[in-house]
């Protein structure tokens, strides 16, 4: 009975010791904020919400952009969050072309715990062969205005994102090709500075007459 104690006892002290040896939570896992949230198993659309005009729950005061050439006209955006695509139209031959209001981002409010405010940024991405029709991006105001390549957001907090775009030049021949660019949305916060937390978002082109598919 002794010798089975003394076995049992020396198990759990390579147990405790074992536990001990772990990281501390928090703070030596790269998938971990500062707020010991595990960023790798969350949810963007827990922080950003992202919408078309289909989508979008508020008031809009300026209007969605369109499909450019598209008859009867269409909004470029579609579906929301993950599911949220873009289809620009025809810019066959376009010197560069500002596409105002694309889509829209949203903080969540209450946004998760222990986070008080998010970072946003856009990368314009290339069409899978190496073209980029996308040439700029920025964030705006509700109302259209100041225009800023990064915008902080509080709780409930909404920015428009929008587009430039040009297809002139030998790039760019006008073959009725469809181009797909995509924009990636990344989304950081105090403590949190990974990139985990993001959105792609499909945008199709058209380098050719009419508004394209």
């Amino acid at each position: 009975m002794r010798r089975r104690l003394v076995v049992l006892l020396g198990l759990a002290a390579a147990g405790c010791a074992a536990l001990f040896s772990l990281p501390a939570s928090g703070a030596n896992f790269a998938s971990k904020s500062k707020n010991t949230a595990s960023v790798t198993t969350d949810s963007t659309a827990n922080y950003l919400r992202l919408f078309s005009d289909a989508t979008d729950p508020d008031l809009v005061l300026l209007t969605y952009a369109t499909k450019r050439s598209s008859s009867p006209l269409v909004y470029a955006a579609s579906g929301v969050d993950d599911t949220l695509a873009v289809a620009l139209g025809g810019y066959k031959n376009t010197n560069n072309t500002s596409i105002p209001r694309v889509f829209s981002v949203k903080a969540r409010s209450p946004l998760p715990a222990g986070v008080s405010s998010l970072t946003v940024t856009a990368t314009l991405l290339p069409d899978p062969g190496g073209k980029q029709p996308l040439t700029g991006y920025s964030f705006t105001n509700t109302l259209g205005l100041n225009p800023t390549s990064s915008v902080t957001l509080g709780p409930g907090d909404k920015r428009w994102l929008n587009l430039t775009a040009s297809m002139k030049g030998s790039a760019f021949p006008g073959n009725n090709v469809l181009y797909t660019p995509v924009v990636r949305i990344t989304v950081r916060y105090p403590g949190y500075t990974g990139d985990f937390l993001s959105y792609d978002v499909p945008v199709t082109i058209w380098d050719g007459n009419g508004s394209g598919p």
